[in-house]
């Protein structure tokens, strides 16, 4: 994949916090992504099932950008080559569940062995296929009130999730062997935490906007605050 210029803000706070962890010398990566290009008002399609519960047509967003912050919704960050582990916790079930004709989160990520947990909270009957390129992971018809149905995520890389009988609704799952990934809010914001000290590799995927990676320098304890601004342009092919 070629480089790609990026706009890059980084400062390093160093506070109280960081003497709490002075045992343990790792930091945590705080930050934000935003979006240079055009808001999209979203894709209206027409609804052809279900249209008395799920309306006769539905907006798909799948660019979501907060007017405030120019924050990018639903990007997922993720650093790789750390050594670091984790402390031992246990990993709660990821949720997707089907809401209004919808699947919510859109963009889930989690570890490999992590339970997927798939749910129904709407009257009318779901179709969740989930796969991996040729393969599929999980097809289970989903009737209204019926229980969730779990699945541990069997290897890393890219879940596509549709519904069979809604064909407008998408989402992804990504899987990942390490735990130093997030996905960002509602306003682009992101957290990484335990995260060693050195230059680190930072690549940014969005399903509609493609994959950009950028170094930044973790400081030995404390917190490193980077804005990174997604290109308004990027190949969506290089995902």
């Amino acid at each position: 994949m070629k480089p790609i210029l990026l706009t890059v803000t980084l400062c390093v706070i160093l506070g109280p916090s960081a003497l709490l962890r002075a045992e343990s010398p790792t930091s945590t990566l705080v930050g934000r992504i935003t979006y240079a290009g055009p808001i999209e008002s979203g894709q209206v399609v027409a609804v052809t099932r279900d249209s008395s519960f799920c309306g006769a047509t539905t907006a798909i967003h799948t660019v979501t950008v907060n007017a405030k912050t120019r924050g990018l919704q639903g990007a997922v960050v993720s650093i790789d080559g750390d050594t670091v582990p984790m402390a031992d916790s246990p990993r709660r079930p990821l949720v997707l569940t089907n809401t209004h004709c919808a699947f919510s989160p859109r963009i889930v990520a989690g570890e490999v062995g992590q339970q997927l947990e798939i749910r129904n909270d709407d009257p009318v009957m779901h179709n969740t296929h989930i796969s991996m390129g040729p393969r599929t992971f999980v097809n289970v018809a989903m009737i209204p009130a019926s229980r969730p149905v779990e699945k541990p995520l069997k290897q890393p890389g890219i879940y596509l999730v549709k519904c069979d009988a809604h064909k407008f609704m998408r989402a992804t799952v990504l899987a990942f062997t390490h735990p130093f990934f997030s996905v960002t809010d509602d306003t682009g914001a992101f957290q990484i935490a335990q995260l060693t000290p050195g230059e680190h590799v930072v690549t940014v995927w969005h399903d509609t906007l493609g994959t950009f990676q950028q170094r930044v320098t973790i400081p030995t304890r404390g917190e490193a605050t980077i804005t990174i601004e997604y290109p308004a342009h990027v190949d969506a092919n290089k995902k």
